[in-house]
Formats: structure tokens, sequence, C-alpha cells
């Protein structure tokens, strides 16, 4: 395909754009805009006064019924949170036996101890019987101390576990920071009891976090971590191909200019989106949403074909400008409280000129793909050229 000339369609880009601007007269929008706000300020301030105590009652209606959906909410995952956490967690009914026998023991047999001991003093000669009592005896002391110092540990674990689940204020998950500060203990200790924990069924679908930051509290909360994880590491890897892409670009001049136009495309793209969904009007949101669309497939195509970037140089640098320009105009004039009659009508050029630009834009669009075009119908000549001489054709299959 040769290489084309815009000439012909900047020109008319152009005068329509020319036309549209002239039609826009401040100077006389300023006169009536002015005759026409004071009434309606009036009328405003009235409306104002009468439905001011309609609004008071309103805004507190509002606040009640918020207020008591936020408290239903709170209800709603309190009790959600508790199904994971026992109301008697492993620990609170055996301590307190551990320590009741082992301090009831530790006295008895402590006691025992004591006398027997005073009493084989006595004798002159200890025979082994003597010492095998005293050696059973002892046992059991130290059995019952044991058990003493069992109950004493679990007691604590049962404090520290009460600690924990205040800590996590009815939440799903909390930092092992925060659990290590409300039961005064080192992080790792902190790690270290909430696993023996888990084992013992006292938090029984809570995990640690391979960084042993974050403590959770149950399997659909690790798995929300596990997948937001993932996804942060992909985000990551996508950051680092950028930046090499980038660095790449920085030695290629001719890529650095592709990244630079279809950034510049994007952002042009954004800006006639926002300022679209900001008119709310469907006639001219739907020539908006077309406009988009076809700058779009513009720089899509260029994206696939660097090698088109100089032949849509004046689409980028020149059209687009001017045309988000006029859709900015078209915004502020919608915009505007009283639509007078040159408003209508430098709404209504530019309604037409909106029209003109997307012709514009799919002729350029279409002139682009002509040598794709060309392409096709070469080959497909070539194709038909090779069916006649292999008698593969239509006509051939007839004699």
């Amino acid at each position: 395909m040769r290489k084309r000339d815009f000439s012909d369609l900047e020109d008319q880009i152009r005068d329509t754009l020319k036309n549209a601007f002239n039609a826009i007269d401040f100077a006389g929008l300023k006169e009536d805009i002015n005759s026409k706000t004071e009434s309606v300020f009036n009328e405003a301030k009235k409306n104002l006064k009468n439905n001011s105590q309609f609004f008071n009652e309103t805004v507190k209606n509002k606040t009640l019924n918020k207020y008591k959906t936020v408290t239903s909410i709170y209800s709603k995952d309190k009790n959600k949170i508790q199904r994971y956490i026992p109301k008697r967690p492993a620990g609170s009914i055996s301590g307190i036996l551990y320590m009741i026998l082992g301090f009831a023991g530790c006295g008895v047999f402590g006691a025992l101890l004591t006398m027997y001991s005073i009493f084989t003093s006595f004798f002159t000669v200890v025979s082994t019987a003597n010492f095998i009592t005293l050696g059973i005896i002892f046992s059991f002391f130290l059995l019952s101390l044991v058990s003493a110092l069992r109950g004493i540990s679990l007691r604590k674990k049962v404090k520290r576990f009460k600690g924990y689940v205040k800590a996590l204020d009815n939440q799903n998950y909390c930092s092992i920071e925060k659990l290590a500060s409300a039961v005064r203990m080192k992080p790792k200790f902190v790690v270290k009891d909430l696993r023996n924990m888990v084992h013992l069924g006292m938090f029984p679908q809570a995990h640690i976090d391979d960084k042993e930051a974050y403590f959770l509290l149950n399997d659909e909360v690790y798995e929300n971590y596990l997948n937001s994880q993932e996804a942060l590491k992909h985000r990551n890897e996508e950051e680092l191909r950028r930046q090499e892409e980038l660095k790449k670009e920085t030695n290629n001049p001719e890529k650095r200019e592709l990244r630079y136009a279809l950034e510049l495309g994007k952002d042009y793209i954004e800006q006639i989106k926002n300022t679209s969904d900001a008119i709310n009007r469907e006639e001219i949101g739907l020539k908006l949403h077309r406009l988009q669309n076809i700058i779009s497939q513009i720089f899509n195509y260029v994206e696939n074909n660097p090698k088109k970037l100089q032949e849509v140089n004046k689409f980028t640098n020149h059209y687009l400008p001017i045309t988000l320009k006029l859709v900015n105009a078209y915004k502020e004039l919608n915009d505007q409280p009283v639509q007078g009659e040159n408003i209508k009508k430098a709404k209504n050029e530019i309604e037409k000129s909106i029209d003109v630009i997307n012709m514009a834009f799919e002729k350029l669009l279409d002139d682009l793909f002509g040598e794709v075009a060309l392409d096709i119908s070469t080959d497909i000549s070539v194709l038909e050229t090779l069916f006649t001489q292999e008698g593969l054709t239509k006509n051939d299959f007839k004699k």
C-alpha cells in the first residue's frame, strides 16, 4: 500500500472544529446566565427553608437506621468469629485438676517424706526396706510436683489464650506483634505457643503465615491471604517485567516513541471516558463511546504494527487534543444551570462535530488496514492461480 496523505482529513476536521467553537458565544452566555441565575437562586432559597425540617428528620432517621445496621452487622461478625474459638479451651478444666491433685499430693507426700526421714534417723543402721520406702514416697512427691507444675502451665496457657482472643477484637486475623504485646511475650514464643494451641484444638482452623507475621483465624481467611499473596507475586513479576522493558526502551528510541504514543493515547481515552460519564446524556454518551472505541482500535493497531506510528502522528499530536477540547467544552456548557439559546446551539454544533470526527477517525483506521487488505487480496489471487493450475477449481470439476 502506498503511503497516504491525510491532509484532506485534517482540513475537514479543522473546519468542523472551527465552526463548533465559533458557535460558542461565551459573551452572550454570560448575560443570559446572569439574568436567569438570580431567579433560580431566589427559588432555591425559598425551597431550602421549606425543606429544612424535612431534611433534618431524614438525616436523623438515616443515622438511626445506619446505627442499627452497623450494630446488626457487628453482632453477626462476632457470632461468626466465635465459631472458631471454643468456649472451654483445652486446659481450662484439666489445668485446675492437675493443680489440685498436684498440690494436695505435694502436701501429703511431702509430710510423709519428712516424717519418715525423721523416723529413720533414730535408727543407727538404715535397712534396704527403709531406702525403698523413702524412694517410693519421694517418687510420689515428685510426681505430685510435676502434676502441680503441669497445672500451672496449663492455666497460664489458658490465660494467654484469653489474651490472644481479646487482642483479636472480633477480627479474623491479627499481627503476631500485636498478640505478643497483649501477652507480654516475645514474637518467637508467641508463634510457637499459637502453633501448640492449634495442635491442641484451641484454635481449630487457625494458621500462621510463612513469614510468621500474621495469625489467621480460619481456613477462609487463610485461603484469601494465599490468593492475595499470589496476586501480589504476579504484580511484582509484572512490575519487574515492565521495568526491564523500560530499560530496553531507554536504549531504543523507536520503542520509547511508541511507548510514549500509547501512553498518550490511553490518557486521551481515559479523559474522554471520564468526561462522558460526567455529562450523563444518552445521545452524546453513545457518540463519545463510539469515539473511545475507534481511538482504542487505532492505538491497538499501532501497538501491533509499530511501523505505522509515523502515519498517525497528526492523529495523536493534533486531532486528539482538539477533540478532547471540544468534549470538555460540551461538558462545561452542559453543566450550566440555565440552558439558553446560545448554549443549546453550541452544544448542537459540537454534537455534529463529534459525528464528523468519528467518521474521519474511522476512515483513518480503515486506511491503516489498507495494506493488510492488499496483502490478503494478493494471497487469495495466488491461491486461485495455484488451484487453477492443479485443476481444483469449480469450472475444472464441471469439465
